[in-house]
């Protein structure tokens, strides 16, 4: 049941990566486009700035899962220097903290999503999109980073490495 738990993790981490890249991508196109349009077209696109912005929070938010899985969070070493037990201690204290926030942020992000989808919120804009579209990916993006938290703290109890090595990855 862990294992899959883990794999399970692992799986929806590589998901939201991808879907974090394509976004990615997506927001340099628009911010492209709109570099073009406005030195060659003398004019502004309706959409980029609203869904560049969506794209960001998108990107932001899948990547927070992926990131912690691979260890690039930022870490303060001093206290984990202080040796080997008292570095598993703080790293698992570290880690509920936030495995708690990060249920917060889930429970935040829902709240919002829920109010837009229920009332038919839209954004104020030209394009009028539907906010409960973008504030979807928020939610999936904390969704990952609740789940890879918890999946750090399983793995830092069971006494597994936290982090995917990385000939994991490549292979």
């Amino acid at each position: 049941m862990v294992r899959a738990f883990l794999t399970f993790t692992d799986w929806t981490a590589r998901i939201a990566q991808t879907v974090a890249m394509a976004l990615l991508y997506c927001f340099c196109a628009m911010m492209l486009a709109e570099v073009f349009s406005r030195g060659f077209l003398s004019r502004s696109l309706a959409f980029s700035w609203e869904y560049s912005a969506f794209a960001m929070c998108g990107v932001f938010l899948l990547g927070l899962g992926p990131a912690l899985q691979h260890g690039t969070q930022v870490r303060v070493s001093l206290l984990l220097s202080r040796g080997p037990r008292f570095s598993r201690v703080v790293d698992i204290a570290a880690t509920l903290v936030g495995l708690v926030l990060a249920c917060l942020l889930l429970e935040a992000f829902w709240t919002v999503f829920h109010a837009s989808f229920t009332r038919g919120l839209r954004q104020s804009s030209y394009m009028n999109t539907p906010l409960a579209i973008p504030q979807a990916l928020a939610v999936a993006g904390a969704v990952e980073f609740v789940l890879a938290m918890a999946a750090r703290l399983l793995r830092l109890l069971l006494g597994l490495e936290p982090e995917l090595a990385r000939e994991a990855e490549d292979g």
